[in-house]
């Protein structure tokens, strides 16, 4: 009787120990998906719209915006790729699946609730290729 209640204790503990594995490596995945989005904002945009709220110089902030709230992904990535204002383009930077990212980043941290833009749907908004300044980061 106690072999029974030990291999089924055991296969108790095994199988917690794969979950708990299993979360930790997807909490991990996560975590380093959300670091790498995080380094695109800052390879792309954080230099002139900062990291929070709180406006840098002339430029918006890209948080706590009750128009990217409004807008969604679609307008954020049009934006991004051509440019505005005294904004720099980043069709000749970011690449259709860069903006993807941004776009609906952005858009979710604004709270818009529309659907997700995709890489195909972005490339559909690229300027022209001699439209667009060819710039490396």
């Amino acid at each position: 009787m106690k072999t029974g209640y030990r291999h089924d204790r055991a296969g108790r503990l095994t199988t917690a120990l794969v979950v708990g594995l299993g979360l930790a490596l997807s909490h991990l995945s996560a975590a380093t998906a959300t670091e790498a989005r995080d380094d695109l904002y800052a390879t792309l945009c954080a230099a002139c719209h900062g990291h929070g709220t709180a406006p840098v110089g002339p430029y918006p902030p890209l948080f706590g915006s009750a128009t990217l709230a409004t807008a969604g992904p679609a307008y954020i990535a049009i934006k991004a790729l051509q440019g505005a204002g005294n904004m720099f383009p980043l069709c000749g930077m970011a690449t259709d699946e860069e903006v993807t990212r941004l776009a609906n980043d952005l858009a979710r941290a604004n709270g818009n609730a529309q659907p997700a833009i995709t890489p195909e749907e972005v490339a559909a908004l690229r300027p022209a290729a001699d439209e667009c300044p060819d710039v490396e980061y």
